[in-house]
């Protein structure tokens, strides 16, 4: 590969850090606690991702959208006595120690000293700034970009805001639908690190056109974009 400088736009959840996760443990015991009301697991699933289609076009991605969806799923099913325990859950997922995927801590000092290195994140500024802080990856970053949708546009803008040309710019991420088809879309090299689940609204193919490199892992990222005197 080409190892002149550039520029690597980052994905922060599920690509530096674990975030999935929580609201999948959140999730299952809200199906769960459901369900010891008579609630089927598929008619809750269905209510609730209705309720998050809907507030993510209003209130955002993240904890506050998805905890409003499950204040409104107990409504409609009459078991607002849980308000109390999504309370809780909200402030359990806000505020959770920040668990880094394996090999960002190692790669990331290796890839700032020879590329510009830009969090592109998408979500609320108020919850995903925070978790930057306490990630305490701040000093690796040159900038931190907090979007409503990563979609094509998004990507276009990033191009114009930092004069990228393409062919030496890279999205790393861990979502098909948000960071590798729009940004192949945009002319960027694109490079895929699986997560092990993929949340729902993500679900989506990879296009076959453009450039997408497949890697395991965070830390084979320096392979690729360090070490060119080596």
């Amino acid at each position: 590969m080409n190892r002149e400088p550039t520029t690597l736009l980052i994905d922060a959840d599920d690509t530096l850090w674990e975030n999935n996760i929580y609201f999948e443990r959140v999730m299952a015991e809200f199906i769960t606690t459901l369900g010891q009301r008579g609630h089927s697991a598929t008619h809750v699933e269905q209510l609730l991702w209705q309720r998050e289609q809907h507030n993510i076009r209003t209130i955002g991605y993240g904890t506050k959208g998805f905890c409003q969806s499950l204040r409104e799923t107990i409504h409609q099913l009459d078991a607002d006595d849980l308000a109390s325990w999504v309370r809780e859950k909200e402030a359990w997922i806000l505020h959770h120690p920040i668990d880094l995927m394996p090999g960002v801590r190692e790669a990331l000092p290796l890839l700032r000293a020879e590329n510009q290195l830009v969090v592109l994140t998408k979500g609320r500024a108020d919850e995903q700034l925070p978790k930057l802080e306490r990630s305490g990856l701040v000093p690796f970053f040159h900038a931190v970009e907090v979007v409503a949708e990563k979609n094509l546009e998004t990507y276009r803008n990033m191009i114009t805001k930092y004069a990228l040309a393409p062919e030496a710019a890279w999205m790393i991420g861990n979502s098909p639908r948000s960071d590798i088809n729009p940004a192949k879309a945009a002319g960027l090299g694109t490079v895929f690190i699986p997560y092990h689940t993929t949340w729902q609204h993500e679900l989506e193919e990879i296009a076959p056109d453009g450039k997408t490199l497949m890697l395991e892992n965070f830390g084979q990222l320096a392979e690729h974009f360090a070490g060119k005197s080596g």
